[in-house]
């Protein structure tokens, strides 16, 4: 196998069976690759933009199984001082409170939020060695696909960005 770019009709893509002989088939191969490369930078958008509707739907209320409360109810009302009489024996622990759970709407939604970005993110990650190993055939025209693809991925996706606010940087 070489080792630099060549421009060849003549070459094996990810499996033996996508092997390309002809220039049609060269052409055909550049032009999904180029729709694998815009797919690959649509689904960065989105799953830019989903993080940002999960973060939006995180519930942020105390009694949520999502978010515990830091210290306990008994923890914080106990005076601040070094006096061992008032603070709990270790012989005898207390029981914790059991936080009750409480599936509302909005943590359901933002589990369903949450799966779904890491099935994306699963997609994104399969896709992206994809093009690396179809880069690493070192075809000068496929090459060109996945930089052409990239280029027309983003300006076609850049709009969608703004459409939700981003609270976290990427």
């Amino acid at each position: 196998m070489q080792m630099h770019f060549i421009f060849s009709d003549n070459v094996t893509l990810l499996f033996d069976f996508w092997t390309v002989q002809t220039l049609a088939g060269l052409v055909l191969s550049f032009v999904i690759v180029l729709l694998l490369t815009v797919l690959y930078e649509l689904s960065k958008v989105w799953k830019s933009n989903l993080l940002a509707r999960v973060i939006q739907t995180l519930p942020v209320t105390p009694d949520s199984v999502l978010c515990p409360p830091l210290i306990s109810d008994t923890e914080s009302n106990l005076p601040a001082s070094s006096d061992t009489l008032l603070t709990p024996d270790p012989l005898f622990p207390e029981d914790p409170p059991v936080p009750s759970v409480q599936f509302s709407s909005s943590t359901c939604r933002w589990w369903l939020l949450h799966s779904f970005l890491a099935l994306l993110h699963t997609v994104q990650v399969f896709l992206g060695y994809t093009l690396m190993l179809c880069v690493m055939t070192y075809n000068a025209a496929i090459f060109i696909a996945v930089i052409l693809g990239s280029a027309l991925g983003y300006y076609m996706a850049f709009p969608f960005l703004a459409k939700y606010p981003k609270p976290h940087s990427l």
